[in-house]
């Protein structure tokens, strides 16, 4: 009975492993292991660097306006053909594009719109990563601000209120109703940049907008000019302590209300991406993709699918684990080694036989020089016969020459006579046949008036 148990046992085990296998190898597909792959830390700072000092109320609409990137290019192609507007009144213009709110609000910043809009690929990373994981995102944001602090580079921020609640870093407009964008270095405003390998991105404005310099040179800010809020615009903030942001009704927005006011508002609700202004734009990830039940491919899949089809199926995917990454840089190391020391031994056959060659040149030198000392009479006599032989050429075809010259003159003297004497001839012909044709024209003459006679004196008798 034992015996059959543990039998029984074995066929169970065997089975189960069948059929937990394809499950197991589904989850080691390449594909989707990139799929899943999310953004390290330092590619976020990398990316947040630029807009993390931002005041909170429109650092919260570049974070939602960065999911809608195809809509971010229609506002801004939009207010560049209508710059002469103000901020209200743009806003108030563009409602019925049927954008989504955070986009209508930044169109009253054309600064911010446009840098969006013109590093189209940074927006594009802002929107995956906040959509991947928004927790992240909020804490990336709050470590850079912290690094900031302990830089005191918010001891020179003179438009805008820092303040720390429960150890989370609040940045908010000291007029409440006018918002300032500032402007600072990324590469000096944290300090000691602890990722080397991920410089922040550092924008740089045309010198077209004004840009309001600090009374002391000391400051690390710049602002652009106030925006006096008198549209929808205070109704998104951070929800610090759980990581999200939370929205309230965009109408009758127009009015300052501070983080704690929308947060705790009887409406309000966190935010939710709403793929109908995705407007077709593909999404990062697989998983992406299906929480938000999305029919395109996502990027990283067409990505391989483009290098599977350029490379065959044997090729592998971009990113790969430590261990795979160690054990193909020693491959490539050994590759390089092997190569070094074939390419060595064929330098070193090479120079053998080229010192091979040398020496049997040296040797036939050697040898053709030993034969020319034995013989030097008859090369001698060689060497002095083919001189004379060249220089008696040129004295027998000058002497040739010579000898034909009177040769040729006679002849042509000859010629000249003979041409003469023919035309002398031909003249006395000419002459003769003239003289003969006047003597005949004469005797002509004479005859005709011996013919004209009788005829009168017959006239005459009649």
């Amino acid at each position: 009975m034992n015996s059959i148990k543990q039998g029984t046992l074995i066929l169970l085990i065997a089975l189960s492993q069948l059929v937990l296998a394809p499950s197991v190898f589904a989850l080691d597909d390449p594909v989707d292991r990139i799929d899943e792959i999310q953004f390290s830390e330092a590619q976020l700072a990398q990316v947040l660097a630029p807009i993390a000092l931002y005041p909170d109320s429109l650092l919260t609409h570049i974070l939602i306006a960065s999911t809608y990137p195809l809509e971010v290019v229609q506002a801004n192609r939009w207010r560049n053909k209508y710059q002469a507007l103000e901020p209200e009144a743009a806003v108030r213009r563009a409602e019925d594009k049927g954008w989504d709110p955070s986009i209508l609000a930044l169109l009253a910043f054309p600064t911010v719109l446009e840098k969006l809009s013109d590093d189209l690929d940074w927006t594009q990373k802002l929107g995956d990563a906040f959509l991947q994981d928004e927790a992240r995102v909020l804490a990336s944001i709050q470590t850079l601000r912290q690094q900031a602090d302990n830089a005191n580079t918010f001891d020179d921020m003179d438009n805008m209120k820092v303040t720390k609640v429960n150890q989370q870093i609040i940045i908010e407009p000291v007029q409440k109703e006018i918002v300032y964008v500032p402007v600072y270095d990324t590469r000096v405003v944290y300090g000691h940049w602890r990722w080397y390998n991920y410089p922040p991105v550092y924008w740089v404005y045309p010198p077209r907008y004004p840009v309001h310099y600090p009374s002391h040179y000391s400051s690390r800010f710049y602002w652009h000019s106030g925006i006096h809020i008198s549209f929808n615009y205070y109704f998104s903030a951070f929800h610090w302590h759980k990581r999200h942001i939370v929205v309230t009704h965009h109408h009758s927005a127009n009015r300052y209300r501070s983080h704690k006011r929308i947060v705790t508002s009887s409406g309000a609700q966190r935010w939710n991406h709403k793929p109908a202004h995705r407007r077709g734009v593909a999404y990062r990830s697989t998983s992406v993709k299906q929480r938000y039940h999305s029919h395109r491919p996502s990027t990283l899949q067409t990505k391989q699918l483009r290098s599977v089809e350029r490379h065959g199926n044997s090729t592998k995917p971009k990113h790969y684990s430590t261990a795979q990454v160690k054990q193909s840089r020693e491959q490539r190391f050994s590759q390089k080694l092997a190569k070094a020391q074939h390419s060595n031994i064929n330098n070193s056959q090479h120079k053998s036989v080229k010192q091979g060659a040398k020496e049997s040149r040296q040797q036939r030198n050697n040898n053709h020089q030993r034969d020319m000392r034995h013989q030097p009479d008859k090369s001698h006599q060689q060497y002095k016969s083919t001189q004379r032989e060249r220089s008696q050429q040129p004295y027998k075809s000058t002497q040739r020459e010579r000898s034909q010259q009177p040769e040729r003159s006679k002849q042509k003297s000859k010629n000249t006579q003979q041409s003469r004497q023919r035309a002398s001839d031909q003249k006395k012909d000419y002459r003769q046949q003239q003289a003969k044709s006047q003597q005949r024209s004469q005797s002509a003459q004479a005859r005709s008036p011996q013919r004209s006679q009788p005829s009168r004196t017959k006239q005459r008798d009649h």
